[in-house]
């Protein structure tokens, strides 16, 4: 029973990585908004804010950099959520 769990875990997190790589920016943000690390322009200080779960952990001057880094979070945390944290053992 959890191989197939896991199977499933697998197909989702390839569909998901699919739609991140993916042309459609539609189905690519929608896959981002179910994410927890984001990132946004602070109007004020005019430094780009990076989120987890909608708290401020971070903030940059590069966009690029903000958009990097919560790519990659982001990316991280699907495979966990895939293979779990003791995929190791």
């Amino acid at each position: 029973m959890s191989e197939d769990i896991r199977e499933i875990r697998k197909k989702r997190l390839a569909e998901a990585l699919s739609k991140l790589d993916g042309d459609d920016e539609k189905e690519r943000q929608e896959v981002m908004e179910t994410l927890p690390w984001a990132f946004r322009l602070n109007k004020e200080t005019g430094f780009y804010e990076i989120l987890q779960e909608g708290n401020m952990v971070a903030i940059t001057q590069d966009p690029q950099f903000g958009l990097q880094v919560c790519e990659m979070f982001n990316r991280l945390t699907l495979i966990k959520e895939t293979f779990g944290e003791d995929e190791h053992e």
